[in-house]
């Protein structure tokens, strides 16, 4: 299975730190993350930018940073694992979680898959609505 690994209050933590922690924080990360890719388990991971947009059906955009709120998106990571618990697993292990800084939500993403006509290969789900 794949899964998605979204890191809650990462980047609101990071704020509070000097540049010398955040370069310790960040190592951190960057061993954990080279931990993951070495165990052939990484898909794509990505930090976010604290700021952004919200959208609305009304076509209302608010800018960020969003200090106001109590949690942001600080980055992801798409997995492979066997199960949840495993994937659950490799959440445990991130360094933000070890010292409660941050959470992260695991979620499997959807398996969706469909023999392609063109070629016989299996698609995933972006690559069957391009073909459509």
């Amino acid at each position: 299975m794949q899964a998605s690994l979204a890191i809650h209050n990462g980047n609101l933590m990071i704020r509070r730190f000097t540049d010398a922690e955040y370069q310790v924080e960040l190592q951190e990360m960057v061993v954990w993350t080279k931990s993951i890719a070495a165990s052939g388990k990484l898909i794509a991971t990505e930090p976010l930018e604290a700021t952004g947009r919200y959208v609305t059906k009304k076509k209302v955009l608010s800018d960020g940073p969003f200090i106001e709120a109590k949690e942001g998106v600080a980055g992801f990571y798409i997995i492979l694992a066997n199960n949840m618990d495993e994937a659950v697993a490799v959440a445990e292990s991130c360094p933000y979680v070890k010292r409660e800084q941050a959470v992260i939500e695991v979620r499997p993403v959807l398996a969706f898959e469909k023999k392609s006509e063109r070629n016989g290969y299996t698609a995933n789900y972006f690559e069957f609505i391009i073909q459509r």
